[in-house]
């Protein structure tokens, strides 16, 4: 068995283990710091949803219930960071501010938020340049 291997199994032993004790538990991507603030980061790679109703991206809905109750307890953000395959784009945009706009829940209880509502981060080609240089 690998180390990435002996890692995982690690992991899901320890989430075993906590939700036998109760424990509410959510897996972030990341949790980052800037500026001295930090925040938690949910990414998504992954064509658009289509619609009807709109074209978007979203989160599934337990995991927009689990990040805004975790905001609303310690006051740390969430925001979704997509790697739109549609475009090649990069988008972001607060938890909390997608959640409080237009959005639609999938029979498959993924909480969509439309185009509209995020911020262009990077173009594909910005993208491709940072990658490139890492």
């Amino acid at each position: 068995m690998s180390i990435i291997e002996i890692g995982r199994e690690g992991e899901n032993l320890a989430r075993v283990v906590l939700q036998h004790f109760d424990c509410d538990i959510f897996q972030a991507d990341w949790i980052v710091q800037k500026d001295e603030q930090w925040y938690i980061a949910e990414v998504k790679r992954k064509e658009r949803f289509v619609p009807p109703p709109f074209e978007g991206h979203g989160l599934d809905r337990r995991q927009v219930e689990a990040r805004l109750k975790f905001q609303q307890e310690t006051g740390i953000r969430c925001f979704l960071l997509v790697f739109d395959l549609t475009d090649g784009n990069v988008y972001w945009q607060w938890l909390d501010v997608l959640n409080d706009g237009r959005h639609f829940d999938t029979e498959k209880g993924i909480r969509i938020y439309p185009m509209e509502s995020y911020n262009k981060l990077l173009s594909g080609k910005a993208l491709e340049q940072i990658a490139r240089k890492s």
